[in-house]
């Protein structure tokens, strides 16, 4: 096939992409990858999760494919994806089809033969799927079909399951033909062991070291050394034990990937279930378009978000609420991709698909949340630079000492690489991320969205929890009492029908006014203006009134007509079930405050109710100026008007029944006020559990160490058995934060 490259640097948009990394194992080799993506001219920003594999990279002005090739430069793997397209063109074209395709996000490399048609792209599957490339060349007028798809780079638990197998068959036959361990120990130390000989080299290209160092520093001293011996006939060699350190090491290694690899697909997976379609067929719910009909079964996922078009049966929307007592649904109501169906029978509409699905959406904001680094980092990253030369020289000075006070060359050698092979630092590298995944996917699945997991440590910091009352602490379902002029109190139920505020709603629904508004104008946490009839109408805050207008009224909002204040509402909200006791529980931790643009009585009495100070009658900027002045705050709050003090909080939780800005301006998003009581103790489990998995690594290397190094002789850890003790200390931390 004759191949046409396109090697064209014409991007200019800023984006993000996603690249699940193969053969991260600690600290150092996420510091080794981010600096080699880094190191791509064009990257802006790079975070890397050891505990995901996952890389999120900012680009601007760069290819993908240099940032793939740059990775595996230093000695890892990017999963991509080979898609095979057969496509109608004419040969000139081709040109023009490659540039097409490199600027579709996720494409990593394109090959095309002009004279059969055949394009040949490598994708990135976390990005972008063959079906929608198809579906971004037919809008752009090109007749394409996918041929073949294949994933290229295997998982971490695949390739390590492998070599344990071959160490495990081998080593086993070491014990049963003794007298033939050198050649049966070749394959252990040669292909099982591959992989950390080959990043050790790795580290020593990039001027670092890491577990592989360790690993194949003793399994080499031992084996060579074993080699050495046998040569000359001594009988001080033990091929076994370099074979069983490297078994040992996999056995850990591969339980430990196997849970990476379960726990990253457990959310993931609700995003690729199969969906039925009418007419009966099995298609993955990627492939499904907005408009088609699927057929849900009792005990099912909901494959999309959509309308129930026939049908009726029992939701449980968890994933999206939080509440697991599922909810009926009926022809007309709105379902959730990711939920199931406990009972019945539904024909849902799809309304939206593919990444557009709210289940996408929470996946992206995981995998953004997993990627953040939080400060307690920046301490385990500077212990995990350090740690393997210490150990290393831990290592020469217990070989020295054995070998002065025991003249005995073979067993100071035993020492020393028991001591490389006890020691690991993946452990100090594991224990963050693990137990921010887990965290965050503990909140998922009660409905709560974390958006950077750096908020979970700041909750902890936090003096103040200031409360948005309207929507939030309240219904936001007000009662309004009108005063005054009747045909005023109509005027301003035709204005308040253009404005989006709770209140303005509640006022507009006294009277279905069939009047023209002109000049329609919304002042955001104020008053709305509008010309009816010819009359100047405004309607809002008194505060806000007051300044434009003539006379006053003992009233909540005041209603002006052409500069005079003439009629006006009283005002009454109903306080959520449960937020007497959630105040309560708060008060124990932070101070709890109210802001709220309401300046009615109201608000003071709910103040009074809840037991709480309240700052009544603040626009936008007057609460970003509160928060500014306490400082240490949580925010949450649902509107618009409070998407600015969200972002300028030091943590800010929107409720999901809000407005998308205000939820596109906070940290957590929640289904419920009343969940904010389970973010803050997942939070403190969360940290808790750092702390825990660094102190428990800390503490098992601090003790395993001097053992190995013989410091109870004659109780000393043979190296097979410390290797087996290192590589179940990184499992043990996996484990362990499960437990939250």
């Amino acid at each position: 096939m004759s191949e046409v490259r396109n090697e064209k640097k014409d991007f200019r948009i800023k984006r993000e992409e996603e690249l699940k990394i193969v053969g991260m194992h600690c600290a150092t080799c996420v510091s080794t990858v981010s600096k080699a993506i880094s190191s791509v001219q064009g990257v802006k920003d790079v975070n890397v999760n050891l505990a995901s594999g996952n890389a999120r990279v900012v680009i601007e002005n760069a290819r993908l494919k240099d940032i793939v090739r740059a990775v595996r430069k230093a000695g890892y793997d990017v999963i991509t994806q080979k898609v095979t397209l057969k496509i109608s063109l004419n040969e000139e074209e081709s040109g023009k089809l490659i540039s097409i395709l490199e600027t579709i996000p996720g494409i990593v490399d394109v090959k095309i033969n002009p004279s059969s048609g055949i394009v040949i792209l490598e994708i990135n599957p976390a990005s972008v799927t063959g079906d929608e490339v198809v579906e971004e060349l037919r809008k752009r007028g090109y007749k394409a079909k996918i041929t073949t798809e294949s994933f290229k780079g295997k998982s971490d638990f695949h390739d390590l399951f492998i070599r344990l197998v071959i160490a495990s068959v081998f080593s086993s036959l070491i014990f049963i033909f003794p007298a033939y361990q050198l050649f049966l120990s070749i394959p252990v130390q040669f292909y099982s062991g591959l992989r950390f000989h080959l990043g050790f080299l790795r580290a020593l290209r990039n001027k670092t070291s890491n577990m592989d160092t360790l690993v194949s520093l003793s399994s080499n001293i031992a084996w060579f050394y074993s080699l050495y011996s046998y040569l000359i006939h001594s009988p001080n060699y033990f091929f076994e034990a370099s074979s069983l350190l490297i078994t040992f090491i996999l056995v850990g290694k591969t339980l430990e990937a196997y849970i990476k690899e379960k726990t990253s697909d457990d959310v993931i997976k609700l995003q690729t279930v199969k969906a039925r379609l009418a007419d009966g067929t099995l298609v993955d719910s990627s492939k499904l378009r907005v408009g088609n009909i699927v057929i849900v079964k009792s005990g099912e996922i909901i494959p999309a978000d959509g309308i129930v078009d026939e049908g009726e049966g029992y939701v449980n929307e968890a994933i999206y609420t939080g509440e697991t007592l599922p909810v009926r649904k009926k022809k007309g109501d709105a379902v959730i991709g990711g939920s199931i169906l406990t009972s019945g029978f539904l024909k849902v509409h799809v309304t939206r698909a593919g990444n557009r699905t709210y289940i996408s959406q929470v996946i992206e904001a995981i995998r953004e949340a997993e990627t953040t680094r939080l400060p307690i980092q920046l301490l385990v990253d500077k212990v995990s630079s350090i740690f393997v030369p210490i150990v290393i020289g831990v290592s020469v000075l217990a070989f020295s000492l054995w070998y002065v006070f025991s003249h005995s060359l073979t067993f100071s050698i035993l020492i020393a690489v028991a001591v490389l092979a006890s020691a690991c630092p993946c452990p100090f590298g594991l224990a963050t991320p693990m137990a921010v995944m887990v965290g965050i996917r503990k909140l998922v699945k009660k409905g709560i969205k974390v958006r950077n997991a750096e908020s979970l440590e700041r909750l902890r910091e936090a003096k103040y929890i200031v409360f948005d009352k309207t929507g939030t602490i309240t219904t936001g379902e007000f009662i309004v009492k009108p005063i005054g002029d009747e045909n005023a109190i109509k005027l301003a139920c035709a204005v308040e029908k253009f404005s989006s505020h709770p209140v303005g709603k509640a006022i507009a629904s006294l009277y279905d006014v069939k009047a023209e508004v002109k000049d329609f104008n919304e002042f955001q946490g104020e008053g709305v203006y509008g010309k009816v009839n010819n009359h100047d109408v405004i309607v809002g805050k008194r505060e806000f009134v007051l300044k434009n207008c003539e006379g006053d009224l003992d009233a909540d909002v005041l209603v002006c007509i052409d500069s005079k204040v003439i009629a006006g509402f009283l005002l009454e909200d109903k306080i959520r079930d449960g937020v007497v006791e959630l105040v309560s529980e708060l008060k124990k931790y932070y101070e709890v405050i109210i802001a709220t643009g309401d300046s009615s009585n109201f608000a003071d009495k709910v103040g009074e109710f809840l037991g709480v100070k309240v700052y009544k009658g603040l626009s936008p900027d007057d609460k970003v100026e509160l928060v500014r002045k306490l400082g240490k705050v949580i925010f949450i709050g649902d509107g618009v008007n409070d998407a600015q003090a969200l972002k300028e909080a030091l943590v800010g939780i929107a409720v999901s029944t809000g407005t998308d800005i205000a939820k596109y301006a906070g940290d957590v998003i929640v289904p419920s006020v009343l969940s904010i009581k389970y973010v803050i103790e997942q939070s403190k489990r969360t940290v808790r559990k750092i702390k825990e998995n660094l102190a428990w690594a800390f503490a098992y290397n601090s003790v395993l160490i001097p053992i190995s190094a013989g410091i109870l002789y004659p109780f000393y850890l043979p190296p097979e058995y410390a290797a087996l003790a290192m590589s179940m200390d990184s499992v043990l931390v996996s484990l362990w934060s499960f437990v939250q």
